[in-house]
């Protein structure tokens, strides 16, 4: 018995070590490439990109769950260049995470920009998705992908918002992997501050509808003229 106990031990400490191996070796990646401009480029070219117009991502359609589409380089550089735009386009994409297997990921909307934006319905015809909002996509799908691509949102949406200096009122420039911009004219560094969007399990809302209930549908008496909820 000791010794079946002691083998599932040694068992269990392997794969938490394992794990949290895996977890730092991944964040050191990342880090990595939010810092080293050149390491980015160069996992760019091995990345894949997920695709939004105007902060709505391209999703397609599997029975009852949408699924993200990922589009390679090579893939991405062919359909820019289907719709006449320059590969140089890809330098707006953001990074927003990677796989274990150190497979980065990054995010580009094809929107936002007025000058060079993509007309919508040619891309979901080129790619078979549609650009669909996430607050009415979230349901549909899985927690990473969501995560995920909330994340990719804010990110982008942070990007859109502060490409002017607040004090200087000069143009900011992005780093490679978009985890800061900087102004030129007096060096000063915004970073992004992007909340990571969870969505809560069936019995965190159950709970959360039923503490709603007690708390505001269960008055007791009071001698004022409106009742006193129930805490």
């Amino acid at each position: 018995m000791s010794l079946y106990c002691g083998t599932v031990c040694r068992r269990k400490s392997f794969w938490c070590y394992r794990l949290l191996s895996t977890y730092v070796n991944k964040t050191r990646y990342l880090f990595e490439l939010k810092e080293d401009d050149e390491a980015c480029r160069k996992a760019r070219q091995a990345g894949v990109f997920y695709l939004f117009h105007d902060l709505a991502p391209l999703l397609q359609t599997s029975g009852r769950q949408y699924l993200v589409p990922r589009l390679s380089r090579a893939e991405l550089e062919r359909l820019l260049g289907k719709f006449g735009q320059d590969s140089q386009r890809i330098e707006d994409s953001v990074l927003i995470g990677c796989s274990n297997e150190r497979e980065a990921w990054f995010a580009l909307d094809l929107g936002l920009s007025s000058a060079s934006s993509i007309h919508k319905p040619e891309v979901e015809a080129e790619l078979g998705g549609s650009f669909i909002s996430l607050r009415r996509a979230v349901s549909q799908l899985s927690s990473m992908d969501s995560s995920l691509l909330f994340t990719a949102r804010a990110l982008l949406r942070w990007h859109d918002g502060h490409q002017f200096c607040s004090k200087s009122g000069q143009p900011t420039k992005k780093n490679v992997a978009g985890s800061k911009r900087v102004c030129p004219s007096n060096n000063i560094i915004y970073y992004p501050q992007v909340k990571v969007w969870k969505r809560p399990s069936g019995e965190k809302l159950q709970k959360r509808w039923a503490w709603k209930w007690k708390t505001y549908s269960t008055p007791r008496p009071s001698t004022g003229p409106f009742p006193i909820a129930r805490s």
